[in-house]
């Protein structure tokens, strides 16, 4: 590894930094990069940062800039099973797509994918990806100078401490993320022995309390609440919101207890690296923990979000006529795309995450339409699976399995929808298209469904119109081989859910809205409180409130209605009583609001250890080269995955194990 001080040249008691490498900031609105155009060579020593608060605020930037993009090819975006990507082969894959390439099984010890731990250089900075063992070293280095400010408050300096201690934090539970068990920073000289520099790892369980105590550590000096110019920085309400999260994961099965996977991973003296034996008493953290930030959030105006603006003028009669229904619609289709709104307790504005998720998944522009961007704009070669679409709701609230008006035989039947002056069409109206062919699943689901993705003879929301999508070959939304060579969506399923409907996505004359892309917001609070409350003393109605403040807001019937009603099955009915199966209906409820957000279901299948049972089968989509209806429903394997136990911890790179003697390589690798 990049052992922990020399990462980062520290041998050298002084660090040199270009200005143009660090006065770039996406995670704040302000700009800084002017900062440092006083320094005539360009060249600007770390500690001459600290002339003043000004200045030094380029320093506070750099702290934050080594969050990775949640935008570029090469970060967490695609892992899981929501994503299929394609290449202008179509058959090939987009082999950049560093997400992908984990699911199908290409990483090695000697080339990792999405590494945190040792960084990965490119041809291009905009591919880079640092390590954050750099990152951390630069936390330190920050809060080692922040009294050198003359020009700064006692406050204010001790609030900026605080911002670096947490980011310490945040990185270091990235790499216990990808990597398990991590190396604990100490402080040492530049001269100090290798023995001081070259530190081994620690049990996971060490590696979790340092964090939470560095971010307990972190909290009382950080501001309430960041202001409007310092949108992004870490606040008191954040930073206990992400401390909720790293609780969750340590009282998670994979890290705790999980002598299945790792009894025999042991470090030098032996010990294991991970607890052999489950400690219920950390779900009672997570409780503690989940408490407070969600009374934080509530002091400060946050909550779940709701749409409060009009609806856009394609919308305005279909919302007057079904007014309940499309405003439900709008409030998840903005939830995200609505920047730094109400739900969102931390958040990063990137414009890497808007020219690549974004171009990359909205629907090609449909010619005739209208509107300011050119025709057939857009990009399209990021498609959902049939899985992820599979796994919304029925209108009742209901998985497919469990709602008894669903026949898994017809799901794939072919269905016309009513004409728009048939009555039964009243509630489909700005939902689904008249009178349009498509199949039976796509009828009757939840309103998440409708509003997040773009499905045959629904409406897609981009390019400041509403595009009424069939997505058959050479139709909206569809394969059309004469647009930029075969580029195509190729499961026949697309994604609206990261779409800015106001975004003009036209190449070089793009006019993307940017907005805060969350890392957490408060429905994850609310599910992580159902889920830990489950977890320490069962089902009980304070895990059904909080279950269902999400489930209300998506427009479905609380759980206790929905599994006791008229349209369970009999053989699911109650099931919510139930802790085990309580627990399953919690994580689906996770995977649906989560769906397609930076890999979240991703990591929930990692910390529940599903994910070599749910990562280990293909992909799948429709004909996408299908023109009509009868030949596009045509269900088949759209790509193979590969994922064994090996899989769940990152390779350390070779280079790193051979730098490092006290290094232990992950089991498998």
């Amino acid at each position: 590894m990049w052992h922990y001080l020399s990462s980062v040249a520290c041998r050298s008691p002084r660090i040199f930094l270009r200005s143009s490498f660090i006065t770039v900031s996406l995670v704040f609105l302000c700009s800084c990069s002017d900062y440092l155009d006083v320094v005539p060579d360009n060249v600007v020593q770390y500690e001459d940062l600290f002339v003043s608060q000004k200045m030094a605020y380029n320093a506070l930037a750099k702290v934050y800039s080594y969050l990775p993009s949640q935008g570029r090819d090469n970060t967490q975006y695609t892992m899981g099973d929501e994503w299929i990507v394609t290449s202008p082969e179509v058959d090939a894959e987009r082999t950049w797509i560093q997400g992908g390439g984990i699911m199908r099984g290409e990483q090695s010890s000697s080339d990792p994918l999405i590494d945190y731990w040792a960084g990965k250089k490119y041809n291009s900075a905009w591919w880079a990806l640092p390590s954050l063992w750099a990152g951390i070293r630069h936390c330190d280095l920050f809060t080692e100078n922040v009294h050198l400010i003359p020009d700064m408050t006692a406050e204010d300096k001790a609030d900026w401490i605080a911002q670096a201690k947490f980011m310490k934090a945040y990185y270091l539970f990235m790499l216990l993320q990808e990597y398990g068990p991590i190396i604990l920073p100490k402080t040492a000289s530049p001269d100090a022995p290798d023995e001081d520099l070259f530190l081994p790892r620690s049990p996971i369980d060490e590696c979790f309390t340092y964090i939470v105590n560095l971010i307990d550590e972190a909290i009382p000096a950080l501001k309430e609440r960041a202001g409007l110019n310092e949108l992004g920085q870490v606040d008191k309400v954040s930073a206990k919101a992400i401390k909720a999260r790293v609780l969750l994961y340590r009282a998670s099965p994979f890290y705790n207890g999980n002598s299945e996977y790792y009894s025999n991973f042991l470090n030098a003296e032996g010990q294991h690296f991970f607890p052999q034996t489950e400690d219920k008493e950390k779900w009672k953290d997570v409780i503690v923990a989940v408490d407070d930030a969600l009374a934080s959030c509530a002091q400060n105006g946050l909550r779940l979000y709701e749409y409060k603006g009009q609806p856009y003028a394609y919308d305005t009669d279909d919302y007057r006529l079904n007014t309940e229904r499309m405003k439900k619609i709008y409030d998840l289709r903005m939830v995200l795309v609505d920047t730094w709104n109400e739900e969102i307790i931390w958040g990063v504005t990137d414009v890497t995450q808007a020219s690549t998720m974004h171009s990359a998944a909205v629907i090609k522009k449909p010619a005739g339409y209208g509107g300011p961007g050119a025709e057939n704009s857009g990009e399209a070669w990021m498609a959902a699976s049939y899985q992820s679409m599979e796994r919304y709701y029925t209108e009742n609230g209901l998985p497919l399995d469990d709602d008894k008006t669903v026949y898994r035989n017809a799901l794939l039947e072919l269905v016309t929808t009513p004409n728009e002056n048939d009555p039964a069409y009243a509630s489909l109206r700005g939902i689904m298209q008249p009178g349009v062919q498509t199949v039976r699943m796509y009828l009757n689901r939840e309103p998440r469904f409708y509003a997040n993705l773009g499905i045959t003879g629904g409406y897609y929301r981009a390019h400041q119109v509403r595009i009424s999508t069939l997505m058959f070959a050479g139709t909206a939304g569809g394969y059309m081989a004469a647009i930029q060579g075969s580029w195509a969506n190729r499961t026949g399923i697309a994604v609206q859910k990261i779409v800015h409907p106001e975004s003009i996505y036209s190449g070089s004359a793009s006019t993307l809205i940017i907005y805060a892309w969350p890392y957490i917001r408060v429905a994850d609070l609310y599910l992580m409180k159902a889920e830990a409350m489950n977890e320490y003393y069962g089902p009980s109605q304070e895990v059904y409130d909080a279950l269902n403040m999400v489930r209300a807001r998506a427009g479905i019937p609380n759980i206790e209605d929905a599994y006791t009603g008229e349209f369970v099955r009999d053989e699911a009915r109650n099931k919510h009583l139930d802790q085990n199966h309580l627990r399953d209906i919690i994580l689906k409820e996770r995977n649906i609001e989560f769906a397609y957000e930076s890999g979240m279901r991703f990591w929930d299948m990692l910390r529940t250890k599903r994910a070599v049972s749910e990562f280990s089968n293909p992909a799948w989509g429709w004909n996408y080269l299908g023109t009509t209806a009868a030949t596009f429903f045509d269900l088949r394997v759209v790509q193979a995955r590969k994922w064994s136990i090996t899989d769940c911890l990152w390779p350390i790179h070779v280079k790193e194990i051979n730098a490092n003697a006290t290094l232990i390589q992950n089991p498998g690798w």
